[in-house]
C-alpha cells in the first residue's frame, strides 16, 4: 500500500510538471526573443508586435522628449519583430520602456523590472565600469523587511534593514554603525534597495575595503503610509503632520532609532549613527539631523529640493528654518561629515551650492560633490557610494 501511494504521488508530480510546462507554452507560442542583447560594442532591443504601426524604445540614457523619442524608433522585421540597436552605453544601470502606437509597455522578454513610485520600467545593467558596483557580490549581506510600531503617527509601519556580510545577531560583542537612508517624494521604503541598489553598493564597497561594515535602515518617510502602496495596505490619513513634506519626520528619532538599537547589534551613540536622504529625504535630513546634533555624527543631503529652493519655496533661509545655524555655528558645527551633492543638470544645483557656500563661510567643513545628470537615480547611486566611503572612519 505504501509503494502504491508513492507511485500515485510520483504520477501526480509528473502530471503537475507537464501541466505547468503546458501553461508556460500557452504564453510562449513563438520562439523567445532576446531583449536586451548586450555585446562588447552594441545593445539591441527587440519586441514582437506584428499589428503595431509605430514602436519605439525609450532607454534612460537618451533622456526624454521629442528628440529621444525619435532616436528610439524601431524597425519592423520578420514575424512582426521590431528591432533597434544602439552603441553600447557607458557602464551604468539603465531603465527603459517600449512605446507601441503611443502606449507604454514593459519588455516581455526581460524579467529585470524596476519600480519608481507608480511607474514600472524594464532595466538593464551594463557592466565594465561604474555598473560593476551595482552587481551582485559574492560576499552578500541580507535585506530584512521589518514591521515596527511607530507611536508618533500611531500605526504599524514597514522599513527595510540591510545587514552586511558576516553580521550575526547572536554575536553581541560585535557592534555595527548604522546609516539611516531616506527616499524622495513619490518613493517609499522599497526605493533605495531596488532603484538605488543599496545592498549591492554596500556589499561591493565593504568587500573592497572602501567602506566600513554597517547596517542601512531604509524607512517609509510618507506620513500617511504604513508601507509601500504595492502591499495594498490602506493609508492612515489622520496622522500628525509637520509644516511641510521636509519637516515631517519626528518618528525617525522617536521610533525608528530606538527600535533598531533594541533589536540589532549596533553602536548606541552618535558615533555610530549617520543620516542621509535624496530630494525630499534630503530635506528631512536637514531638519532631523540639525535638530539632533547629539544623535547623528554625519549628514548627507542629495539633490535636496529644500536647499535647492524650487518654485514657490523661494530662496532657502537656513537661519530662519534652523535658528543659530549661521548666527551660532558652534551649536551645530559638530558633525564628522556634512555631505551635500546635486546633479549638474538638476535645476536644484544652484540653491544647494549657495547653501554650501553659506555654511562654509560660517566655518562648516562641507563636502560638496556634483556629477553629470539631472534629478535621477544614476546621480543618487553615485552619491550613496561616495557618502558611504566617508562615514564612520
Amino acid at each position: 500500500m505504501k509503494r502504491l501511494t508513492t507511485l500515485f504521488a510520483a504520477a501526480a508530480l509528473l502530471v503537475a510538471g507537464r501541466l505547468s510546462a503546458q501553461e508556460i507554452q500557452n504564453f510562449q507560442r513563438s520562439a523567445p526573443l532576446v531583449s536586451p542583447e548586450l555585446t562588447a560594442t552594441t545593445i539591441t532591443f527587440r519586441l514582437r508586435a506584428p499589428q503595431a504601426t509605430d514602436v519605439r524604445v525609450q532607454p534612460s540614457w537618451l533622456g526624454y522628449g521629442p528628440e529621444a523619442a525619435e532616436a528610439g524608433k524601431m524597425t519592423k522585421g520578420e514575424n512582426g519583430v521590431w528591432t533597434k540597436t544602439f552603441d553600447r552605453p557607458a557602464s551604468e544601470l539603465y531603465t527603459y520602456t517600449f512605446s507601441v502606437d503611443g502606449v507604454s509597455t514593459l519588455d516581455p522578454a526581460n524579467i529585470f523590472v524596476q519600480r519608481d513610485g507608480t511607474r514600472f520600467m524594464s532595466a538593464v545593467l551594463v557592466d565594465g565600469g561604474l555598473g560593476d558596483l551595482y552587481k551582485e557580490c559574492d560576499q552578500a549581506g541580507n535585506l530584512e523587511h521589518v514591521w515596527y510600531w511607530s507611536g508618533t503617527p500611531g500605526m504599524n509601519r514597514r522599513m527595510y534593514v540591510y545587514t552586511p556580510y558576516g553580521y550575526d545577531k547572536n554575536d553581541k560583542d560585535k557592534k555595527y554603525p548604522v546609516l539611516y537612508l531616506l527616499h524622495g517624494g513619490g518613493g517609499d521604503e522599497d526605493a533605495w534597495s531596488t532603484l538605488g541598489r543599496t545592498c549591492q553598493i554596500l556589499d561591493n564597497l565593504i568587500a573592497r575595503g572602501e567602506a566600513v561594515p554597517m547596517l542601512v535602515v531604509m524607512p517609509n518617510g510618507n506620513p500617511t503610509q504604513r508601507a509601500a502602496q504595492t502591499l495594498m495596505v490602506p493609508e492612515k490619513r489622520d496622522v500628525p503632520r509637520g509644516s511641510s513634506n521636509f519637516d515631517n519626520y519626528a518618528s525617525l528619532p522617536a521610533d525608528i532609532v530606538p527600535y533598531i538599537e533594541a533589536n540589532y547589534n549596533v553602536i548606541k551613540d552618535r558615533s555610530g549613527r549617520a543620516l542621509a536622504g535624496l530630494s525630499m529625504g534630503g530635506g528631512q535630513t536637514f531638519y532631523t539631523g540639525f535638530r539632533h546634533v547629539d544623535m547623528f555624527s554625519s549628514l548627507g543631503m542629495f539633490s535636496s529640493g529644500l536647499l535647492g529652493s524650487l518654485g514657490s519655496i523661494g530662496s532657502f533661509d537656513a537661519e530662519k528654518e534652523m535658528p543659530g545655524i549661521y548666527s551660532n555655528p558652534a551649536k551645530y558645527n559638530k558633525f564628522d561629515v556634512i555631505y551635500i551633492s546635486c546633479g549638474e543638470q538638476d535645476e536644484r544645483i544652484k540653491g544647494n551650492k549657495d547653501v554650501v557656500d553659506q555654511l562654509r563661510a560660517k566655518g562648516y567643513d562641507v563636502v560638496w560633490e556634483s556629477c553629470p545628470g539631472g534629478h535621477e537615480w544614476r546621480v543618487w547611486r553615485i552619491n550613496l557610494a561616495s557618502f558611504a566611503r566617508k562615514i564612520f572612519k
